[in-house]
């Protein structure tokens, strides 16, 4: 071999490993990128919506993008079931005494309200909104006039909230270019007297939940918790396979203060008690959840009811069945409210206004009460 071979060899071999270090490098680069889409990672959002905190933490894949649809959902579903905005409830009110008003998703939930209503007998009654403007606790809540408290609960009666549905076909496109047929429904919604109106702020958290529980369905995402105001949802599994935590507030302590810790896998809960809402007038207290066969505040006995709503319920709205049956079992007290329970498959803890702390079954393996509590 020639002298100038022997010289560029060398040469060569330089250049093959330079080219082969740069390869790698884009490789590992790659590589890394990859995994940081690709990994399941932990995300916490902090919003506010129907007048509480919203608070998300979401696992898995691309968890920010989950989150913000989230928001949109509930921000939706508020101003669809808020009496104070321009959506469905808003209609529906104005409609009182009328036509009725054609719905869909709205008159799905209303329809799983209007049983709970009549399953318990009337101690959540979705059409108190004459009743609850008046004592007005999400503005300057006040002592109504008899007068007019007794006018306003003629009006409460979910028994005049009349309601029919028909289904009808839709096409939805596909990416071949065909569509599947799919099977909608319609619901009639109507309050028969003039006056009656809607109110569905004892579900609205828990339905918000319900929202939040979409997000589960996305692609990537694990798991979830998402808690609005009193109401928890809590979706998929976390990170580590273990149970998910949550507090069960001391109703007479500081807010921060925990009675206990529940261990669960899934499901929704929510919480109902008297510490939420109140004003004191003439040195008597008075708070937000209403009897709605008395139009006043409940006397039942109790301080607080938490309602634990398991994986598999059937039902379509777990999130503010377990909202509603908490308001309901506050105004029933701890027996009728137990019954109730049952009847769904729900469980509960019903904290007395002695102080008296009373699990049921389901929830005695995986209650944790606080060791000095």
């Amino acid at each position: 071999m020639s002298e100038k071979s022997t010289i560029l060899r060398p040469k060569g071999r330089r250049i093959i490993l330079i080219l082969s270090g740069a390869a790698l490098a884009l490789l590992l680069a790659g590589l890394f990128i990859w995994q940081f889409v690709h990994r399941e990672r932990e995300y916490t959002l902090d919003t506010f919506a129907m007048g509480s905190y919203v608070r998300q933490t979401l696992w898995g894949r691309e968890p920010e993008e989950a989150a913000a649809e989230t928001v949109q959902r509930i921000e939706e579903l508020e101003r669809e079931i808020s009496w104070r905005r321009d959506g469905d409830i808003a209609k529906m009110n104005a409609q009182a005494g009328g036509e009725p008003v054609t719905v869909e998703d709205t008159g799905e939930l209303l329809a799983e309200l209007l049983e709970l209503s009549e399953r318990s007998g009337g101690a959540l009654d979705i059409t108190l909104g004459p009743v609850t403007r008046l004592w007005d606790f999400d503005g300057e809540p006040h002592l109504p006039d008899p007068e007019e408290l007794e006018k306003a609960l003629a009006l409460v009666d979910y028994r005049k909230l009349s309601m029919d549905s028909e289904e009808y076909w839709y096409a939805v496109p596909i990416e071949d270019g065909s569509h599947l047929d799919c099977i909608g429904t319609k619901y009639h919604v109507s309050l028969k007297e003039p006056g009656m109106a809607l109110d569905l702020g004892a579900v609205g958290k828990g339905a918000a939940c319900d929202e939040a529980a979409e997000t589960i369905y996305r692609e990537g995402i694990s798991g979830m918790v998402a808690s609005v105001g009193g109401s928890v949802c809590l979706r998929g599994q976390k990170p580590d396979g273990g149970p998910f935590r949550v507090s069960v507030r001391d109703p007479k302590g500081d807010p921060a203060e925990s009675l206990g810790v529940l261990e669960l896998d899934g499901g929704y809960i929510s919480t109902s008690g008297s510490y939420e809402k109140y004003f004191e007038q003439d040195g008597k207290r008075y708070h937000h959840i209403l009897d709605p066969r008395t139009g006043c505040p409940a006397e039942s006995g109790l301080l607080s009811v938490t309602v634990w709503c398991p994986p598999g319920l059937d039902c379509k709205y777990p999130g503010a069945l377990s909202d509603g049956l908490a308001t309901a079992c506050f105004v029933l007290g701890l027996e009728d409210g137990r019954k109730l329970l049952e009847s769904y498959g729900a469980e509960g803890i019903f904290i007395g206004e002695d102080g008296e702390l009373t699990v049921t079954e389901g929830l005695k393996g995986r209650f944790t009460p606080r060791e000095d509590g």
